[in-house]
């Protein structure tokens, strides 16, 4: 039977413990502030995973994100799907979130509309301080915003010194048409003629943000496998040759095959390895489950980083998502590679219930200072609240059933919590 006293205590102590957050891509709020938002916004990701694989149409979910539409017509749209969808936990974190910061428990066209006046009139305070840190706990926040490079979102400095940022590389990478070298050459104002100016840029990049940069972030599986070949620098030299011997004046946008590119994408992904282990930057890995509909799982499975884990030793792999659906060999490779670390960000948004089931295992059989526990990973500030309210129930239900069971004393439990959720983290990413 549960030991409800002892349930009771572990989760008021674990909710006490301060909060390392290892992965989120909000907008800093100066540009949240500058752009319209209503109750959709919640659903601008992860959710909309689910709405689109409920039977959603893609126009239909670009309406929902549209200014223009009214709320009524977005409702028509979207409460058909909502009820598919809401007791999933992508919804969940939406529904905790919305509880506790708008003081709405349900659902429905009123309560949209509520929610909506409040946070417009949010656009006028300065909330996420009192939220992140105040009400959440969280006293550092890794942010990846590279993700959205190109889509509207500035590379400006963040608000508040909580905010760590991280740089992500792959959108200059995915090199496969003249339309996209010419949006790098505009955006970083250099002519690409051969491989060593794009060298030249990347290590100009890592010059500017070196004293406001906290980690890599390597997230190609959303467009190419993991498996980073050691390719040398002149079949590099010939991969972007190809893309650079394209017609730029033709009036379409010529592009070559991922094949043909990826020797380069290689061998810059490897120089930006080594430019990390310089700097000594942490290297975050996207492993395991895809955002959104209709991307290749087999792109994201952690085996493919064997080779790098084993030639750069001197680095500190942190593995994302817990690998999912892959987390058995993550586990093992955890387990057995000291340079790497297991990382829980976005697990718990998935299924809390296959947090606690992971969570379970690999506090039998990964060393306590290898594992992350949090990383909302959400694009806004109430999806990243919600996350860490779920991750906190979870820990609290592992630990105390670990106790109840002998396993742990209590006192050892609340020392593992706050290694995950803290302590781990802070001495991987802030070493002063």
């Amino acid at each position: 039977m549960e030991d409800k006293k002892l349930a009771d205590e572990m989760q008021q102590a674990i909710n006490a413990v301060r909060i390392f957050d290892t992965h989120e891509h909000l907008m800093y709020e100066h540009e949240r502030k500058s752009k319209p938002v209503d109750f959709f916004l919640f659903f601008k990701h992860y959710a909309s995973t689910d709405l689109i694989s409920s039977g959603m149409a893609l126009t239909d979910w670009e309406k929902l994100q549209s200014p223009t539409v009214p709320l009524e017509e977005k409702w028509a749209l979207f409460h058909p799907h909502w009820a598919h969808i809401q007791h999933t936990t992508y919804a969940r974190v939406i529904r905790m979130a919305l509880a506790d910061l708008y003081d709405t428990p349900s659902i429905t066209l009123d309560t949209i509309k509520e929610v909506t006046a409040k946070m417009e009139q949010n656009q006028a305070k300065n909330i996420y301080k009192q939220v992140i840190q105040k009400k959440a706990n969280i006293a550092y926040m890794l942010n990846d915003l590279d993700v959205l490079q190109g889509q509207g979102i500035s590379q400006t400095e963040p608000d508040d010194d909580f905010f760590l940022p991280v740089f992500r590389p792959d959108f200059l990478f995915d090199l496969n048409s003249i339309e996209k070298l010419n949006f790098i050459e505009k955006t970083y104002d250099q002519q690409i003629y051969d491989l060593q100016d794009f060298i030249d840029l990347i290590d100009r990049i890592f010059e500017q943000r070196k004293d406001n940069l906290y980690g890599l972030k390597i997230g190609c599986a959303y467009f190419r496998n993991i498996l980073f070949e050691d390719t040398g620098r002149a079949k590099a030299e010939q991969s972007l040759l190809q893309l650079l011997n394209l017609d730029r004046f033709t009036a379409h946008s010529d592009s070559l095959p991922q094949k043909h590119i990826k020797p380069f994408q290689d061998y810059m992904y490897h120089y930006c390895i080594k430019k990390a282990i310089s700097l000594d930057l942490p290297i975050q890995i996207h492993t395991g489950l895809l955002e959104s509909s209709l991307n290749d799982i087999r792109n994201s499975d952690p085996a493919h980083l064997t080779g790098i884990i084993s030639k750069y030793r001197k680095a500190r792999f942190d593995l994302f998502h817990s690998g999912y659906p892959y987390t058995d060999k993550l586990i093992a490779m955890v387990k057995m590679f000291p340079n790497c670390y297991f990382n829980m960000c976005w697990t718990a948004a998935i299924s809390a219930k296959l947090y606690t089931d992971i969570l379970n295992r690999i506090i039998e059989i990964i060393p306590a200072n290898k594992i992350f526990g949090f990383g909302g990973d959400y694009m806004f500030l109430e999806g990243a609240y919600g996350a860490q309210k779920i991750v906190r129930s979870a820990v609290a239900d592992v630990l105390s059933h670990r106790v109840s069971q002998r396993y742990l004393s209590f006192e050892q439990a609340l020392d593992f919590a706050e290694k995950i959720l803290y302590k781990n983290p802070q001495q991987i990413y802030l070493k002063n």
